[in-house]
């Protein structure tokens, strides 16, 4: 009988030792399936190098792996390599204007709710990233149009587009490459008009305000009757005539800042003046990041994203002259002496809509522009003119889908 409890004794000790060892085992296998492997594609190339140094902390400090990639923006190469086994998790760094065409291909994962408020945000940079009433992307980095100056013409920025025509026509003059409408947007919107109407975070495309023919009367009379440009003068153009100091005044952005510097140009930059009473809005891109829809790690690269966006945005600034679309970010880096100037437009700016019918705006507004400076036109002939192709362009690519 005590021979008997014994082995019963025995037998049940060693269940316990098995049913330990297996939960041990268990444990084991949890925490090897918590760590993920994802990979990022990114058009940062100068911020390469820095993107993977936090890729490294990251990793360190979740245990988790991630692989940055530097490859160009390409929706199909992208498509192709999202549904294969070793393909990327996402991409950071992509222009907010490329975002929709992601979107409506399938590829993007809506942005949860706990990734971010939007209130964290510039306002400009929450729009960027809505496509009908969702979020699909978070903000990284934004950059505008600001008003350059030479300082030997001019001694200080003037406040309204008056005092810069009058300062301009006295002083050398005043160039920007006034048939495309990323120059042009400020001119529609000081006169009431816009490219698609906005409204609850959707574009509503059937709703266009390119036919505001007193925004197109204001550009043909800086170009006809004051000569500070014509129909040929490109962005190029614009900008070297700038630095050589032919004229006084130039709209450019925060790219052509080195190149002045380099140059020896003496400037300075301002926000853009008032116009007809209004804020001057010039077009904000937002660098953005998001998700791909086939990942099987989506909240692994929303955790990395967040990492990066609460780590990462001043030394992004520092090495690109990238500047935060995060407001505490803003308040942290080290502002150089221009930066106040694109960050005062960027308040003011708004993105160009985030839908794939905006392709459909920039050759009828180039091309009419270019008439109506030349004279072939009247504006209120190219408002109308614009308007009415950009609607035909619209419903053509409408059909084809």
């Amino acid at each position: 009988m005590k021979r008997n409890k014994l082995t019963i004794k025995l037998i049940l000790s060693l269940f316990a030792v098995i049913i330990l060892s297996s939960c041990g085992e268990k444990t084991t296998d949890e925490e090897a399936s918590e760590v993920s492997s994802i990979q990022i594609w990114t058009n940062m190339e100068t911020e390469l190098e820095l993107l993977k140094e936090y890729g490294a902390k990251w990793e360190e400090e979740t245990g988790n792996k991630v692989e940055i990639l530097d490859i160009a923006t390409d929706i199909q190469k992208f498509a192709q390599a999202s549904k294969s086994k070793n393909g990327p998790d996402g991409i950071f760094g992509l222009p907010n204007d490329q975002l929709a065409n992601y979107i409506e291909a399938g590829l993007v994962e809506e942005v949860p709710e706990s990734v971010f408020e939007n209130s964290e945000y510039v306002e400009s940079s929450v729009q960027s990233i809505y496509f009908d009433g969702k979020r699909y992307a978070v903000p990284i980095a934004v950059e505008t149009n600001a008003l350059f100056y030479n300082t030997e013409k001019i001694n200080s920025a003037p406040k309204t587009f008056d005092e810069l025509v009058s300062l301009a026509e006295t002083n050398g003059g005043f160039q920007f490459e006034a048939t495309s409408i990323y120059y042009d947007l400020g001119f529609l919107r000081a006169f009431g008009g816009y490219i698609f109407s906005y409204k609850d975070g959707e574009y509503d495309v059937n709703d266009i305000g390119l036919g505001t023919s007193e925004a197109y009367d204001y550009i043909n009379m800086l170009a006809n009757e004051y000569g500070f440009f014509s129909s040929d003068i490109t962005n190029d153009v614009a900008r070297g005539n700038f630095q050589s100091g032919e004229t006084a005044f130039y709209i450019g952005g925060p790219w052509d800042i080195s190149g002045f510097e380099s140059a020896g140009v003496p400037f300075s930059v301002a926000a853009m003046p008032t116009l007809n009473n209004q804020s001057f809005i010039t077009p904000v891109g937002t660098q953005v990041g998001f998700v791909s829809s086939e990942s099987l790690n989506k909240q692994v690269v929303w955790e990395f994203y967040s990492y990066l966006l609460e780590n990462m945005s001043v030394d992004l600034y520092n090495i690109g002259g990238r500047i935060p679309a995060k407001i505490t970010a803003q308040n942290e880096i080290q502002k150089n002496p221009y930066t106040d100037a694109f960050l005062d437009q960027i308040r003011v700016g708004e993105p160009l809509p985030t839908v794939s019918e905006l392709g459909q705006v920039w050759t009828p507004f180039t091309d009419n522009i270019k008439l109506m400076i030349q004279g072939t036109t009247t504006p209120d002939e190219a408002a109308k003119i614009i308007e009415e192709q950009v609607v035909e362009g619209i419903n053509m690519m409408n059909e084809g889908r």
